[in-house]
């Protein structure tokens, strides 16, 4: 997720509490909430978002974690919500990259035709077919900028979660308590 992303789910997620059984905040209070903090966005992007990044799976969690007093299954259930979000994140830098790739295909050969009509012809294309080109180039640079940022985002320990988790669960903390022996 991004980090307009991630907000709206943070509001999603924290808006369901014990107090009110659990019951989120709806897209349209999501996005007029951070529309009121000054965020572009919209109730059917958050819905979307919500859909893609199974949010409705994470409020399960948290509803499973609130209500369980068992450690072991609130660590794996938090295990489990880190990673989902990981490999959610990571099909979508793939399909991204596939998208990209394919409009600069699509850039190559056009380029490469506008190229050859020149030469031949000795004239331009339509302002219709340099339009496409343009927005077909805008689109895809601008694309592949937002995604590099977005990958930026994910910090390498995210590859390896399962790692760093079972790591973390194997900390042991040693305590010495010194007696105090009064005789």
């Amino acid at each position: 997720m991004n980090d307009l992303q991630q907000m709206a789910f943070n509001i999603y997620i924290d808006s369901a509490s014990f107090e009110n059984d659990f019951k989120p905040m709806s897209e349209e209070a999501i996005a007029q909430k951070m529309r009121n903090e000054g965020h572009e966005t919209s109730s059917s992007s958050i819905n979307r978002w919500k859909n893609k990044f199974e949010w409705n799976k994470a409020l399960e969690n948290k509803i499973t974690l609130a209500m369980s007093e068992n450690k072991e299954l609130k660590n794996i259930i938090q295990k489990s919500s880190l990673q989902t979000t990981v490999k959610n994140t990571k099909v979508d830098i793939e399909r991204n990259n596939m998208i990209i790739a394919g409009s600069y295909e699509i850039m190559e050969r056009e380029l490469t035709r506008l190229i050859n009509d020149q030469k031949q012809n000795g004239k331009l294309k339509s302002k219709e077919d340099i339009e496409l080109f343009k927005f077909i180039a805008t689109l895809s640079t601008q694309r592949h900028d937002k995604m590099l940022d977005r990958l930026a985002l994910i910090p390498p320990e995210s590859v390896s979660g399962d790692e760093l988790i079972s790591r973390l669960m194997d900390v042991t903390i040693d305590v010495e308590v010194e007696e105090d022996t009064q005789e």
